[in-house]
């Protein structure tokens, strides 16, 4: 009965104009934040929808991402892993989408997301004795990158990035930070962050990100738009991999061999990331730098060891690593006088988008914010020596201040308490 309601509801929808329409695309927080009931319905819901629409390819994929939605909830719920592969495979959604949509970037992209796998290429996983819930098929990735539409997504994109960094594939790598940068999805407050972080870096700078939020902005900027190209750029990810391993540590120019593998690969993920931030910031003659806005979800979340932190001195945006004491508040002084482009705080000139379509995205606010609270301790200094530049600092931070707290969306009181 229920499932006879739920196809009636979609093929009423259908009949009213829905076919006029383009099939929107779900909102990929909804099925992220969504508990066990919303996410039955979501699915409930597509999969009779498709059964209508057995060819449109966005009902396909809202589909997809309400199935993964269920899997990834009953990951969360039971932590049985053989369990959610069998239940995966029960739904069954890319199985039956290769036969409704087969050779189509929908399929593809399914296809590697969740974890489907040629039978020949199961059969060796199965030899092997490794589960396949979270394998990934190359193959389906590099068909899907292919068929890329000119309308895709941002997470398409920021699926896509990665795969091509992991593969070391430069020309394709280029070629979608391009396409994605063209489709203005990459909210530009972003990309004056990431230049602002790079801005502050000396030159031939090693700058070390936790994830790929860190550095897609900041590889748009080095291959896209041609600005601080000497800077080298990567995610503590890249430890896990020896193919990346040694095409970084040739970049950085320290050593790499099986040796210095054997030192640095271990079982345990935390130790592996730990050993291998030692090794580059004890080895590289190139300044390195982590990202002061999120330090400390480095290594696997658990930021850095006290001893390694006491190493790292804050320069602004950046922390920058010395094994000597140096005056870092006249850099990151220098940092604010000359080399941070700030006016794009004052006033945005451009109108807010309807429709972000950023799966993850920082919300520009949360940038903002962080400039308040990264900077604010050189006020007293300019209140003391400089009140020109003083009043020049507190402005910017009060144009940050005044629209978070008119939204009421944001708690100002603790950076209203940096400007008394």
């Amino acid at each position: 009965m229920k499932r006879t309601v739920i196809a009636l509801l979609a093929s009423a929808l259908f009949m009213t104009g829905a076919s006029a329409q383009v099939t929107k695309r779900l909102n990929r927080l909804e099925v992220t934040f969504a508990d066990t009931l919303k996410l039955d319905s979501l699915y409930n819901f597509w999969n009779a929808y498709v059964q209508l629409h057995p060819k449109d390819e966005m009902a396909w994929r809202n589909l997809f991402d309400a199935s993964e939605g269920k899997v990834h909830d009953m990951i969360y719920r039971t932590r049985d892993w053989d369990g959610c592969e069998r239940y995966r495979k029960q739904l069954n959604v890319v199985g039956r989408m290769e036969k409704a949509i087969p050779d189509s970037y929908t399929f593809y992209y399914c296809a590697h997301e969740g974890s489907y796998l040629p039978e020949a290429e199961e059969k060796r996983y199965r030899e092997n004795g490794a589960m396949t819930l979270f394998a990934h098929y190359d193959a389906y990735a590099d068909s899907a990158i292919a068929r890329l539409p000119d309308d895709a997504y941002a997470d398409d994109y920021e699926t896509w990035i990665p795969y091509l960094i992991e593969e070391c594939d430069s020309v394709r790598l280029k070629n979608i930070l391009t396409r994605y940068y063209e489709s203005g999805q990459y909210p530009e407050e972003d990309l004056q962050y990431h230049f602002n972080e790079l801005q502050g870096m000396d030159e031939g700078g090693v700058y070390i990100g936790v994830h790929d939020g860190d550095i897609i902005g900041k590889l748009i900027l080095q291959q896209v738009l041609g600005v601080h190209k000497d800077k080298i750029v990567f995610h503590e990810n890249a430890a896990m991999h020896p193919w990346q391993v040694r095409r970084l540590f040739g970049k950085i120019g320290i050593p790499f061999n099986e040796e210095v593998w054997g030192l640095l690969h271990m079982a345990e993920q935390e130790q592996q990331l730990l050993k291998f931030l030692r090794y580059i910031v004890d080895n590289s003659k190139r300044p390195v730098y982590l990202s002061a806005h999120n330090m400390w979800g480095l290594i696997i979340g658990k930021g850095l060891p006290d001893e390694l932190k006491a190493c790292f001195y804050n320069e602004g945006l950046t922390m920058r690593y010395s094994t000597r004491p140096y005056d870092n508040r006249s850099v990151k002084r220098r940092n604010i006088e000359k080399r941070y482009r700030l006016e794009y705080l004052r006033m945005p000139f451009h109108p807010k988008r309807k429709e972000d379509r950023r799966r993850f995205a920082n919300v520009p606010e949360a940038y903002a914010i962080d400039y308040v609270r990264l900077l604010h301790d050189q006020l007293p200094y300019y209140k003391q020596h400089n009140k020109e530049r003083y009043q020049w600092l507190r402005d910017i931070f009060t144009d940050i201040i005044e629209p978070l707290e008119k939204e009421n969306n944001y708690v100002v009181d603790e950076l209203k308490g940096y400007l008394k």
